[in-house]
């Protein structure tokens, strides 16, 4: 090899590093996270009491029972299950109702 062309591959190792440097810079300037010392502002809430603790402890284990047995929740909206014998149709009840079905698809889609 000749010194020319040495000098050469070395000057273009030498751009690539510096390159992949600059380009790899940039990556470290993310601000995205807060200064090791950055410290929180104050909070404007004061503490929980100890009534409001014992009510709130309370109410988490009320719930985490409730979950366990399987019941359902007494506040908000609760949708009621068919029993499993309504929620199956017969079979000649199912199959009737589906050309139907199809029927009427078919008709909309000419329209």
């Amino acid at each position: 090899m000749t010194i020319n062309r040495r000098i050469a591959s070395l000057a273009r190792a030498g751009v690539a590093v510096i390159a992949a440097a600059v380009l790899l810079s940039g990556c470290a300037s993310d601000s995205s996270f807060p200064a090791v010392h950055d410290m929180p502002a104050a909070r404007s809430e004061s503490k929980l009491t100890p009534d409001q603790i014992k009510q709130a402890t309370d109410e988490l284990i009320s719930e985490r029972d409730r979950t366990e047995q399987g019941t359902p929740a007494t506040t908000g909206s609760t949708t009621q299950r068919k029993p499993a014998a309504a929620q199956r149709k017969p079979a000649a009840a199912q199959s009737a109702a589906r050309p139907a079905a199809s029927s009427d698809v078919s008709a909309s889609a000419k329209q």
